[in-house]
């Protein structure tokens, strides 16, 4: 006589939010990005937006004070190796050959624009350090009762 053996139902998983409700509290970024490989006239103008936000044109997606630049620029940073990164497994698996505008897009554009966002989160980063140590000073001062322009 065979057995039944009772099968155990495997909840499906909750649907992701669309784009339109992404919650940046379950994200390590603040703010969305784009995804995927999209168009390269698609990528142009998402890199352009992402340039107008470094070079002040545009505001910023977030406002976190001191740490905006930094931040900002450090998940700029992550899209565009994003993007490299796909149009490098596109070209290993011989999807996109040498020479088109994906190849030329990677090794132009996309290349200076990861260049541009590195230096920007370094000054975020000098911005911070600056900073830190106003306020270590500032700390010393009252603490320890020592003022260091009364020096001179």
């Amino acid at each position: 006589m065979a057995t039944q053996r009772k099968v155990k139902k495997i909840p499906k998983p909750p649907a992701r939010k669309s784009s339109k409700e992404f919650d940046s509290s379950r994200s390590v970024r603040h703010f969305q990005l784009g995804s995927g490989l999209p168009s390269v006239t698609d990528m142009r103008a998402e890199i352009q937006d992402m340039t107008d936000v470094l070079l002040g044109r545009k505001p910023p997606p977030i406002d976190k004070g001191l740490f905006t630049l930094q931040e900002v620029a450090d998940a700029y940073f992550s899209r565009a190796s994003e993007m490299t990164m796909l149009i490098q497994d596109g070209e290993r698996e011989g999807k996109i050959p040498k020479g088109s505008v994906y190849y030329k897009f990677r090794t132009g554009t996309l290349r200076t624009f990861l260049e541009m966002t590195k230096r920007a989160a370094d000054l975020g980063s000098r911005r911070l350090t600056y900073m830190q140590l106003v306020y270590q000073e500032k700390r010393d001062t009252v603490l320890l009762g020592y003022d260091h322009d009364a020096e001179d």
